[in-house]
């Protein structure tokens, strides 16, 4: 009898420990912490794949599980602390605390396996969403470290100007034995930072005023007042490189606030002379009648002579720009810039002014010089902390014009071809910077060999701050790859559950009755069954994104492979 009951026991045995291990990962797993060695050797093994922590897919079995989970009461599921775990505690004098989430939604599986997603697979950009605390910044800090390890360029912005991921990507750079790759913009600490100049890459000259223009607050699609600041900006550059003077920031508002007499002087001085090699004395009766007057007088007197003498012959429209913005009603010319100048005030003034518009002559400031084309074919790493929690708009001003000065270098990229080394941008709370050339970026990006990881609290932050929700969906459509992390808005929730795909849960439908014969009063029968059901239901319920504890996450990748994972904390 003992010998049958052993042989019943064994036989129930790989069942039980099956249901332990299950039971026991329900009430979670240990925080883990890596090292960068330690993801270094991930990247030696697996050259073509990227890292994503632990976990497994998340199939229909984990959806009927937390189903059944759901219809209880959880503390029965989970179970209670063990005694030797409270005895522990107490002796070390701790006090019971209450988990951050649920960590039973991970221990649905109790196998867990290394999340690998092919390299090729993230050109389709990534977006990463969580409410404060969940882990975005913490993903950031393994995603960067693993770009940086691979060699790959990366630029990093960072509108919080969180010190430890400007430190983990240091300290990354240092572990490959490149600290030169390194480079940090901070406009909080300017004797640190690197200089950059935001509108050093262009191909067309218009697409320095574009791209200041993009900053003018705008509710309307045709703006008058946005028209007409990109047509100012656009006449000053245009004058500038005539005059042979690389356009920047500081040059840019100097000659919107002050006037462009200096600027008209200077460059009908150099087109005539590029057109006509004896202008000087063709213009000297022009100039005798402004002789010892203003600079306006001069340059009235310039204009004149071109109009006279040199456009007949040789007639160049974008200095007419130039002219005809001088001429311009000055009370009305102050009128329509309004709201381009208090931009051009915040990217110029105070430390920002040599720091955005570095001047390269200047042998005193021995702060280093660059720009998003040089990072890019350098292999550097840039952070570029924004500083948005001391000044907002500021930050977010920065944060709009280095996204597109990304986007000019982009079409470079795409349109004459690159080399075979990816771009890595990381936008951390990207509702703060997002602008339109930032969804051209994100269209044209994969061509370009960028890739973008977003990161953000709602969606309805990119609606806000784009003004319009068929933009912000507009940007969630050039997102292949989703990563959920724990979120609270309800919104966002339902559209990521939306996104993932339906599933048929079953249950047990239990029915019982009783009935008697109408004629035969005691007489009297009854009934009782059981239907084993399916309805439809969502393979991720969306209030289970809001009981995500940190650093987990549920992910849509690689053209529809569901995910859950966790991550470790990434440590020196």
């Amino acid at each position: 009898m003992t010998g049958i009951c052993g042989v019943m026991a064994m036989a129930r045995l790989p069942k039980a420990i099956k249901l332990h291990l299950l039971q026991k990962h329900l009430k979670g797993r240990d925080l883990e912490f890596i090292s960068i060695a330690e993801l270094q050797k991930y990247i030696k093994d697996t050259p073509d794949d990227m890292w994503l922590g632990s976990g497994f897919l998340w199939e229909n079995r984990h959806a009927q599980r937390v189903f059944e989970i759901l219809k209880r009461d959880w503390t029965s599921i989970v179970g209670r602390e063990s005694t030797v775990k409270k005895v522990v505690r107490k002796i070390q004098g701790k006090k019971k605390e209450l988990p951050i989430g649920q960590p039973w939604i991970h221990g649905v599986e109790p196998k867990e396996e290394k999340l690998m997603q092919p390299l090729k697979h993230t050109e389709g950009h990534s977006l990463i969403v969580g409410t404060t605390g969940s882990g975005k910044t913490r993903m950031f800090d393994i995603l960067i470290s693993q770009a940086i390890l691979r060699g790959e360029a990366v630029i990093i912005i960072d509108p919080k100007g969180d010190k430890e991921m400007r430190d983990n990507a240091r300290r990354a750079c240092e572990a490959m034995g490149q600290p030169e790759r390194f480079v940090s913009f901070h406009p909080a600490f300017p004797e640190e930072s690197v200089r950059i100049d935001p509108l050093r890459n262009f191909t067309r000259v218009t697409e320095i005023a574009s791209r200041l223009a993009a900053l003018i607050p705008s509710e309307a699609g045709a703006d008058p007042f946005k028209s007409f600041g990109w047509q100012a900006l656009n006449n000053i550059a245009q004058g500038l490189v005539i005059t042979h003077d690389r356009p920047n920031l500081t040059k840019l508002r100097r000659f919107l606030e002050g006037g462009a007499a200096g600027l008209v002087i200077k460059a009908v001085q150099a087109y005539s002379e590029r057109v006509m090699p004896d202008w000087e004395a063709e213009a000297a009766a022009y100039l005798e009648k402004a002789k010892n007057g203003s600079r306006e007088k001069i340059a009235f007197a310039l204009m004149k002579f071109y109009y006279d003498i040199i456009q007949p012959e040789h007639p160049n429209s974008d200095l007419e720009g130039l002219l005809s913005m001088f001429q311009h009603d000055q009370t009305h010319f102050s009128k329509m810039v309004a709201n381009l100048l208090p931009i051009m005030n915040m990217l110029t003034s105070g430390e920002l002014g040599p720091l955005l518009s570095p001047d390269s002559s200047d042998l005193s400031d021995e702060r280093q010089i660059t720009d998003s084309a040089k990072i890019i074919n350098n292999a550097q790493v840039a952070y570029l902390g924004l500083d948005s929690l001391t000044d907002n708009m500021v930050g977010s001003a920065m944060g709009s014009i280095f996204l597109s000065d990304l986007t000019a270098v982009a079409g470079d990229r795409y349109n004459y071809g690159v080399n075979n080394r990816p771009v890595n941008i990381f936008v951390d709370e990207a509702a703060e910077v997002i602008n339109d050339p930032f969804i051209q970026l994100l269209n044209k990006g994969r061509g370009a060999k960028l890739r973008l990881f977003v990161a953000t609290q709602t969606f309805a932050d990119f609606a806000a701050r784009l003004g319009s929700k068929d933009k912000a969906l507009q940007v969630l459509g050039n997102i292949n790859n989703t990563f959920a992390l724990r979120i609270v808005d309800g919104e966002t929730q339902e559209y990521i559950a939306d996104n993932l795909p339906k599933t048929r849960l079953k249950y047990v439908m239990r029915t019982q009755g009783q009935n008697s014969d109408g004629k035969e009063p005691i007489m009297h029968g009854g009934n009782q069954g059981e239907r084993l059901m399916e309805e439809e239901a969502d393979l991720f319920p969306a209030q289970l994104l809001g009981m995500l504890p940190n650093l987990e996450y549920i992910a849509k990748i690689s053209g529809g492979t569901i995910v859950k994972g966790r991550l470790p904390i990434l440590t020196q």
